[in-house]
């Protein structure tokens, strides 16, 4: 049954993207065809005054960023690989990751139970996809991809600027949505049919609203270093910990600050102010050896192998539990 599901979900993967560009268009129309008339009052014959010239300019060139951002990172979400064991190191990564991977390969090796491959540390077998994915948080059927290491920046700033924008437009369409719930006025100078005007203020609400949801779940993610998958690993082996009198540490938890900085690789190359261009920006490092943060090197160092292995038994159970 988990198999015809999955099957389901990768062949409905470009219907699930057809309706998401059509649904956020259709808002976009909206707010242009009616919420941007009504606001600067186009359909009056009255002159406008340069302060309210300079405010519809700042209004269109505001919109339009936002409109491209939206557009941009989602594009960059479906078509980016999240990240596999068909990629190949790049030359900046392999002097700083060359010597950890070996370390760690030599140490605690890892296979995949599903497709026989070495598996690097933080990555799962996607069963949608049937193959291991770089940093896998997990599968979207709304970008026929997976979140994982090269794609999840764009994902998480697609739904920051999704959110933004839907409750841009409800904030400032209500008074329109109002007038267009009025059917026996027919006063209604605006190309968008009234119908289409309601629905869409309805549907911002609703996307606003469920995506602002995993859009904060994401960033807490982001913020205490962890993937979805891991975020309920986690919550077990701090269970186990606290009954066995130890202290649990998330080895790739560095503080919120540092967290951030490193999801969306902001340094000496991307300064901070990188995250508003909608341009392409990839990850920190390959995706395959990550950093360990001091407080796990503190531990003792058979506490440091049983957490390692811990971590790569949950993989291998993610992994088997669908064959």
């Amino acid at each position: 049954m988990a198999k015809v599901v999955d099957k389901a979900l990768l062949n409905a993967g470009p219907v699930f993207i057809v309706i998401a560009f059509g649904l956020i268009d259709m808002c976009v129309l909206a707010y242009y065809l009616v919420v941007f008339p009504y606001m600067h009052q186009l359909t009056s014959q009255k002159p406008s005054s340069l302060l309210s010239l300079a405010s519809m300019l700042c209004n269109i060139v505001f919109t339009l960023y936002m409109v491209y951002c939206i557009h941009f990172h989602y594009y960059m979400a479906i078509k980016t690989p999240p990240g596999s064991m068909k990629l190949t190191k790049s030359p900046q990564d392999e002097d700083q990751d060359t010597l950890l991977g070996y370390e760690e390969e030599a140490q605690y090796p890892k296979t995949c139970k599903k497709c026989n491959l070495p598996k690097p540390e933080r990555a799962h077998h996607c069963s949608v996809c049937n193959e291991c994915v770089l940093r896998f948080d997990h599968h979207c059927p709304w970008i026929h991809n997976c979140v994982g290491h090269f794609n999840h920046r764009y994902f998480l700033l697609f739904m920051t600027y999704m959110v933004l924008s839907a409750f841009y437009f409800v904030l400032f369409a209500w008074r329109p949505f109002i007038v267009s719930l009025d059917m026996l006025n027919t006063d209604w100078p605006y190309f968008y049919p009234r119908p289409l005007m309601a629905f869409s203020y309805i549907l911002a609400i609703c996307m606003g609203l469920a995506v602002s949801a995993l859009c904060g779940w994401h960033y807490y993610l982001v913020m205490t270093g962890q993937t979805t998958v891991e975020f309920y690993n986690n919550y077990y082996e701090k269970d186990v910990a606290r009954n066995q009198g130890e202290i649990f540490v998330n080895m790739y938890d560095f503080g919120y600050k540092e967290n951030f900085r490193i999801f969306f690789n902001i340094g000496d190359r991307n300064p901070w102010y990188s995250l508003f261009y909608p341009v392409p920006i990839p990850p920190k490092g390959n995706g395959r050896v990550y950093e360990k943060c001091q407080e796990f090197y503190l531990l003792p160092e058979t506490q440091q192998r049983d957490h390692v292995l811990s971590h790569q038994a949950v993989q291998d159970l993610e992994d088997v539990k669908d064959l």
